[in-house]
């Protein structure tokens, strides 16, 4: 979510598709959140849920594989990593947006917040609290994201060899502390902890950091029948729906892996539709769009901007706003400085 498309200097080259998958992965979003508000045909979120919840990992593994071409681009261009740089060039583009959308928000529901909620928020500490209002709830992915750009430069800068262990370190290890936690049962109160999901990360990174192998199997991921390796990956949420511990120690891992075959896919390929106007509008859109719909599609609400399909149009317009006045002035400060 927190990618957006990357602009200004390392960060200027567009990655084909990313941005029209960031269009789907954001649509699955709205409609898991969609699901059973008022006036809007799906009644049942669960389903939807499930494939919401896909989206956001989605969305994790394509943030793994940008930060880590960015990284890799970057020590291959000057021979290092300017930590600081980086983490300016976050700043600019994550922190923006978010402090505009958690003032906002805290403001005009400060009654429903407590000091502990907005505390948890501003901090990006969201990820590790287990009671999370509604309207602030969808901040522990990017509480995930920033905890991410925290640890993995480090990793990058002790070379590819060595980030390519970790990688495929956290994907065995995340799996089998899920399945303990299952065990457990203690696995759904801490799904949202970074270590927990980082495998869906962990497999962005490893995407990119294996593209020299890859490009040599650029047959495979531009094979005219690659669209039944979509139609499985999709498939994945509905097989494992009534097994939450199956799904989180199997299904996960095999959906990553799918999902990161299916983007591989996407950017050889080229898909028009992916590349198209909307869609690459949309995905620009997706950051701003993911922070501004938690108010308005709220299926525990009764308001008037929580029914469909006012809720929908409200959180498009507030999006765009946020895009256009706060996420682009940044990125053009950052392209200055």
């Amino acid at each position: 979510m927190g990618d957006g498309n990357p602009s200004g200097n390392l960060e200027h080259s567009r990655i084909a598709s990313l941005d029209g998958l960031r269009a789907g992965s954001i649509a699955l979003v709205l409609l898991g959140h969609l699901a059973g508000t008022r006036y809007f045909p799906l009644r049942s979120p669960y389903l939807a849920a499930h494939y919401a919840d896909a989206a956001v990992r989605a969305f994790f593994v394509i943030s793994g594989f940008l930060i880590t071409t960015l990284l890799l681009r970057e020590q291959q261009e000057s021979g290092t990593i300017r930590l600081k740089e980086f983490y300016v060039r976050r700043a600019y583009r994550i922190l923006p947006a978010a402090y505009y959308f958690m003032i906002v928000v805290s403001t005009v529901f400060h009654a429903t917040l407590s000091g502990k909620d907005l505390a948890i928020a501003f901090t990006y500490l969201t990820s590790y609290s287990l009671h999370r209002p509604w309207i602030l709830g969808h901040l522990w992915s990017l509480s995930v994201e920033e905890q991410f750009y925290f640890v993995w430069p480090l990793v990058i800068r002790r070379g590819a060899k060595t980030a390519t262990r970790v990688a495929i370190g956290v994907m065995v290890l995340a799996p089998a502390v899920r399945l303990i936690l299952a065990a457990s049962g203690h696995a759904q109160g801490n799904g949202s902890y970074f270590p927990l999901v980082s495998d869906a990360i962990a497999i962005g990174c490893l995407l990119a950091l294996l593209q020299p192998m890859v490009q040599k199997c650029s047959g495979f991921f531009a094979w005219s029948g690659f669209p039944l390796i979509w139609m499985a990956t999709l498939l994945i949420p509905v097989f494992f729906r009534t097994h939450y511990a199956a799904y989180e120690t199997v299904g996960s891992p095999v959906l990553h892996v799918g999902l990161a075959l299916c983007i591989q896919n996407a950017i050889t390929a080229r898909y028009r539709v992916l590349n198209a106007r909307l869609p690459v509008w949309i995905g620009t859109l997706s950051y701003s769009l993911y922070l501004w719909q938690e108010p308005f599609l709220n299926r525990y609400s009764s308001r008037w901007y929580t029914a469909f399909p006012a809720n929908l149009v409200l959180a498009f317009l507030a999006a765009g706003i946020s895009y256009y006045c706060i996420e682009r002035p940044a990125l053009r400060w950052r392209a200055r400085r």
